[in-house]
């Protein structure tokens, strides 16, 4: 019996032992990451530089997420992600440098929205008051990298590259006269101020 007791404590102890170092271990993988991940080198511009603006590889959003995990992701579908804040602020110092001569945007195509794109390019108009040169170049343009490459005082595409021009355009879609020619009556709730969707 004290044997078997025995065997039940050691058991026992060198599970929480083992919980115990596992969870070390996992704390200081975790630690080691986002220090990785997090980590910020000074960046020191040289005179006469370039800001290059690539926006194909990248999806604008209006607040990037600030969890480490997310790189480890293996999917390579999932693109990674920038601030809108961000790319406007990297144009804002590009204005106030000196050190920068000129913008180069070099984007086939813009993941972002047609509001976001049009706040980028707002901002690449304010950098041309300072008399700094923006040039842009790509293989290919979609429509909305067009638009967002039409501010630059050149724009460059390669001589068999393609370019897409479809025109803006906006769709509302309307469903109350669909809803009674098939007979289907709708109840609306509403709840708070500016519920007008409905209408």
């Amino acid at each position: 019996m004290k044997s078997f007791l025995k065997n039940i404590f050691s058991t026992i102890i060198g599970t929480i032992i083992g919980l115990f170092t596992s969870l070390i271990l996992f704390s200081l993988l975790v630690l080691g990451l986002v220090t990785l991940f997090s980590s910020k080198d000074d960046i020191k511009i040289k005179k006469n530089s370039i800001l290059e603006i690539n926006l194909s590889e990248v999806k604008v959003v209006e607040r990037v997420s600030n969890n480490p995990i997310k790189d480890l992701v293996l999917n390579s579908d999932i693109k990674k992600t920038i601030a809108l804040v961000d790319v406007l602020n990297s144009i804002e110092r590009a204005k106030k440098d000196e050190n920068i001569k000129a913008i180069y945007i070099n984007t086939s195509s813009v993941n972002a929205g047609i509001s976001q794109i049009e706040e980028i390019r707002n901002k690449l108009l304010e950098f041309k008051k300072t008399k700094k040169q923006i040039i842009a170049y790509s293989e290919n343009y979609s429509q909305s990298a067009y638009y967002l490459a039409s501010v630059a005082d050149k724009v460059y595409l390669n001589p068999v590259g393609m370019m897409e021009l479809k025109g803006f355009s906006i769709t509302q879609m309307f469903y109350k006269g669909l809803l009674e020619k098939l007979d289907i009556d709708v109840q609306i709730i509403r709840h708070g101020e500016f519920k007008s969707a409905v209408e």
